[in-house]
């Protein structure tokens, strides 16, 4: 029998979802985030789930989790809401009926373009995920997405482009990867510079498109960071490619590829010079490959916990 694979993302503005039958993308949709709290959110991704009737979900979320117990960790979701600590996984898989996994979005967008993607057919990969609010990472050894217990395996966006540099709300360093190529840092370093305050990344690139000198030199400058961090990353990983996208990605790449693979160049003897690929499943990547995450077995015979206040 033909499984039905879910997978939903979690994002801050959408919860985005991909239906997988058999080998192919059935069907994708998304849905505005509830912005009343946790559970509003829950009750969303648990509706989705069953208008599809799937044998499997995977929820793709934006921050560290545990594996092993299903529950969000410490870090940031960027979502309303007591997060911290809370059994996503084994409530939806009660709330739904069916084997559910959670994973870090950035490992989802990983698994996704390997599995069904730019990536498909090949073996090591570096992903860099550019989003409006972060960056982030995921690498694919022997073609298999590493992972850790706490699905932390792949911040690239915290690595150190300049010591000292800007910094990051996120992780409390300066000057990572973060601070240089997501869509607030490509915001805040053209405001710093211009005379006018762009609404928001797109705006950004648009005044590149239309020849304005600082967009262009910040979207050069991202691209340099992104370049500098994929450049060391396969000095260390054998890499056959970097797969860079996210949902600011079809906007900003553009502006940053010869940057990026300028870098990239810079030392072949040593890493080799993976090829840059624009990431092909567009914004669904995480949705896609949270569906074809194996879950690991959940109760779903109880809610694991009562409902948080909200």
């Amino acid at each position: 029998m033909v499984k039905r694979l879910l997978g939903v993302e979690m994002g801050v503005d959408e919860l985005r979802w991909a239906l997988i039958v058999g080998d192919s993308i059935e069907q994708k949709g998304s849905t505005e985030t509830p912005r009343a709290g946790l559970l509003h959110a829950i009750d969303a991704v648990a509706r989705t789930t069953r208008g599809h009737r799937p044998d499997r979900l995977g929820v793709a979320v934006p921050g560290d989790l545990n594996r092993t117990t299903g529950a969000v960790g410490e870090g940031s979701m960027n979502l309303v809401g007591p997060w911290a600590g809370y059994p996503l996984r084994d409530e939806l898989a009660y709330r739904v009926g069916c084997p559910t996994e959670i994973l870090n979005d950035a490992r989802a967008f990983g698994h996704g373009e390997l599995a069904m993607g730019a990536a498909k057919g090949l073996e090591n990969v570096l992903f860099i995920m550019l989003h409006r609010g972060g960056v982030g990472g995921a690498y694919a050894f022997e073609g298999r997405i590493l992972a850790s217990p706490d699905d932390r395996l792949g911040e690239f966006g915290h690595l150190t482009v300049e010591p000292g540099g800007t910094s990051c709300p996120g992780c409390g360093g300066r000057g990572c990867l973060e601070t240089f190529a997501s869509g607030q840092a490509i915001v805040r370093r053209f405001r710093t510079r211009s005379s006018w305050s762009p609404s928001g990344v797109t705006a950004v690139t648009d005044a590149a498109e239309d020849g304005d000198r600082i967009a262009r030199e910040v979207l050069a400058e991202s691209g340099h960071a992104v370049g500098v961090i994929l450049n060391s990353l396969a000095a260390a990983f054998p890499a056959q490619a970097a797969v860079v996208g996210g949902d600011i990605a079809s906007a900003v790449l553009p502006w940053m590829a010869d940057e990026i693979r300028a870098v990239l160049a810079e030392r072949p003897s040593c890493t080799f010079e993976p090829d840059l690929l624009p990431a092909t499943l567009g914004v669904w990547g995480p949705a896609v490959g949270a569906a074809l995450t194996v879950p690991l077995p959940v109760r779903t015979e109880g809610p694991p916990h009562p409902p948080p206040e909200q």
